[in-house]
């Protein structure tokens, strides 16, 4: 074993347990809560995503524990192979202290959404790519080719499977289709080497996303078309849009993606010639010209383009390994990471101590931890009232919540955006008595046959002494039902408006 694989190796194992110790003490944002819910019971797919994250936190919480640690656990492993995998194609390996220490390396890196088994399958379709990319180009000896190594049928089931896991995961794996496809299209003469194992890696593909097809087909693909809906988004084209998707890829990764894309642009055909770069750089440049092209279109997400820097991390290794004798193009590349570097410091410092510089409607991380702490009293108050009844409420987050704290929360249909849960409509009329957590009073419309409900009590989410948000659990109950002795809502109906 070499003394470069056991540094490798205690890295990897170094930062596991860093990731494991943030999963235990950061609190749990809203949408990882909502893919908690899925995985309770599973399905074949899911409104908003597809149902890998449901299943891997499914197998996760049976073996750790059904708690915030024991969901995050596959974010912790999906991250450290990415790591795994950026470390084994970069040569040299001088710019990876700076990715690690960006934020989709340290506090991102535990948090379990769609990403974490996007990225995941992503940075090992990378290696595939690598490895077949490998088998496809000549070992030459005195420039003299002397061998080439076959590409066995199991090689191609492998990537199929790698490519159905992240279609699985997140819709965003798609680009990899046309991406590796260009990265084929460039070795010269050789298309019946890889063309038909190319295709039977699509078939197997297709097989092993095919639940997202069985879910859409159950559910005349409503959730297919609210996805595409939601990708293409608006259509305001301009600046400000563009701007945005620049500043959020800064602060996630810094400016050296940025800064060097027009040199992968320009060196494209000569990193070609490699076949460890040939993957990295079409599975970088095109997903790269995509997003690029789309933030001039539209509003885009910022965790939207996170899969194309898993390729360009061993092309900027290339580039830097070609100026680092110079000291002027060290200290520049060190400061290209300076923007995510005093993102991370800072979200570490506001971790420990929370930094009063920064706005209470913005201070995220306290007011996760007071969503948790709101939603579990309200369940510890419904129960101890004895009433075993449905809770409604607005939102998927609540909802979630509400579920994760074991209560029966149901989202009334067509009060908010669509979500995993309103598959199956639900109303507040269905029922005659029901508990519903809400900020404000239901409209009129969702509330018919009702009387004038009952303030149970109010849960407000301060944020540093500060009220950001008021939760307030109410009775609703339709006059032909026995009424609850507390307060009316109309005694108290300005003081709730």
């Amino acid at each position: 074993m070499s003394a470069g694989f056991r540094r490798d190796a205690w890295l990897i194992v170094g930062l596991l347990a860093v990731y494991l110790g943030l999963a235990a003490v950061l609190p749990a944002a809203d949408d990882e809560v909502y893919y908690w819910s899925w995985a309770r019971p599973l399905q074949f797919s899911y409104y908003d995503h597809p149902p890998l994250t449901a299943y891997l936190i499914r197998i996760s919480t049976d073996l750790f524990g059904d708690s915030i640690f024991g969901f995050r656990v596959p974010a912790c492993l999906a991250t450290v192979f990415v790591i795994a995998v950026i470390t084994h194609l970069s040569r040299p390996r001088s710019l990876l202290p700076g990715i690690i220490l960006t934020p989709v390396f340290t506090f991102g890196a535990v948090l379990i959404t769609p990403d974490a088994p996007l990225l995941c399958a992503w940075a090992a379709y990378v290696w595939w790519l690598v490895e077949v990319h490998r088998r496809l180009t000549p070992v030459t000896e005195g420039g003299t080719s002397v061998e080439v190594l076959p590409i066995p049928w199991w090689l191609w089931t492998t990537g199929g499977i790698i490519l159905g896991c992240g279609v699985l995961g997140k819709y965003t794996m798609a680009l990899a289709v046309p991406s590796g496809f260009v990265s084929f299209c460039m070795v010269r003469h050789q298309w019946k080497r890889w063309l038909p194992g190319y295709i039977a890696h699509g078939v197997v593909s297709f097989v092993v996303a095919s639940p997202i097809l069985i879910h859409n087909i159950q559910h005349d693909f409503v959730p297919l078309l609210f996805q595409w809906r939601h990708s293409m988004g608006d259509s305001r084209p301009g600046l400000r849009p563009f701007g945005e998707f620049i500043g959020v890829q800064l602060l996630l990764f810094g400016t050296l993606p940025f800064f060097l894309y027009p040199w992968v642009v320009w060196n494209f055909k000569k990193l070609c010639d490699d076949p460890r770069l040939r993957a990295c750089a079409c599975l970088y440049v095109l997903p790269m010209t995509f997003f690029l092209y789309k933030a001039t279109r539209a509003p885009l997400q910022g965790n939207w383009a996170l899969v194309m820097f898993i390729g360009f991390w061993p092309l900027a290794a290339v580039w830097y390994d070609s100026v680092k004798q110079s000291l002027f193009w060290r200290r520049s590349t060190a400061s290209a990471f300076l923007i995510p570097s005093i993102a991370v410091a800072v979200l570490a410092v506001h971790l420990i101590r929370p930094l009063p510089v920064i706005p209470t409607e913005a201070d995220r991380i306290t007011r996760q931890y007071r969503m948790d702490e709101a939603t579990r009293d309200i369940a510890s108050t419904i129960r101890a009232r004895g009433e075993s009844l449905p809770v409604f409420t607005t939102t998927y987050q609540l909802v979630a919540w509400l579920r994760f704290h074991s209560l029966d929360g149901r989202q009334i249909d067509q009060i908010s955006r669509p979500s995993h849960f309103t598959q199956s409509p639900e109303h507040l009329t269905d029922v005659d008595r029901a508990y519903v957590v809400a900020d404000h009073l239901l409209p009129a419309e969702f509330i018919h046959g009702f009387d004038e409900p009952v303030l149970i009590e109010t849960f407000p989410i301060r944020v540093r002494g500060d009220a950001v948000r008021e939760l307030k659990l109410l009775l609703y109950t339709r006059s032909t039902i026995a009424q609850d002795k507390s307060p009316r809502l109309s005694v108290l109906d300005s003081e709730l408006r």
